[in-house]
């Protein structure tokens, strides 16, 4: 099964998305490998930290540039899940990668700017799907307020804005911008190992709506 977790977008929590559902599945027993397509490396970093700590369980770790699609294809014949992380924009890791996913995760802020991608992500999905038409596209909203009084109205403008799309569905897990996101990242952790049951919810509860039907 290939995740990826991709946007047209920087700093949507992509890489932090990606290595936490990778955990996720991880401690769910599965054989994980996270593929960093992000020149930036954000995921890789984390994995030299986590390496460093000596912390359970494992995940592989590979980096690859370029046109992915064939490593993820025979990545998937080797594990469970192989969860991509690519970089902000319209590259070409992220175009390759949409041709051979089961599911696109794809992390935006409650923000104009991100929103103002959206029309780009429809263009990619339909080249995707020429190619990749069982390809399910998931939205994602990342780092959402957590203060009580605007939540609400910041939630129904983005699902009202993404209501105006159908080429993707409205995921209706969602994460908040806590500090504990980036606290753990230095410790090679995620935050499904911490006491944070707040962060730990949310990872879990977007996984089990992508792949709830095969976890247990």
């Amino acid at each position: 099964m290939i995740l990826v977790i991709g946007c047209n977008k920087g700093g949507a929590s992509k890489s932090t998305t990606a290595l936490n559902v990778a955990t996720y599945l991880a401690i769910q027993g599965k054989d994980v490998c996270l593929l960093d397509a992000d020149p930036q490396s954000s995921c890789s970093k984390w994995y030299s930290y986590r390496e460093d700590a000596g912390l359970q369980p494992t995940i592989t770790l590979v980096q690859k540039y370029g046109n992915i699609a064939g490593t993820l294809k025979e990545m998937d014949k080797k594990y469970d899940y192989v969860v991509v992380d690519v970089a902000g924009r319209n590259s070409r890791e992220f175009v390759t990668s949409g041709t051979v996913a089961h599911h696109i995760i794809s992390p935006h802020l409650a923000s104009q700017f991100d929103l103002d991608t959206i029309e780009e992500l429809e263009q990619q999905a339909e080249g995707f799907r020429d190619l990749n038409p069982e390809l399910e596209i998931w939205i994602y909203q990342s780092k959402a307020t957590t203060n009580p009084i605007t939540a609400g109205k910041e939630r129904s403008d983005f699902i009202e804005f993404m209501n105006g799309y159908n080429f993707a569905k409205m995921l209706t897990s969602k994460s908040c911008e806590r500090k504990i996101y980036r606290d753990v990242l230095p410790e090679g952790k995620s935050v499904l190992e911490t006491s944070n049951q707040l962060a730990r919810q949310e990872i879990i509860d977007l996984v089990k709506e992508v792949l709830g039907h095969e976890l247990p």
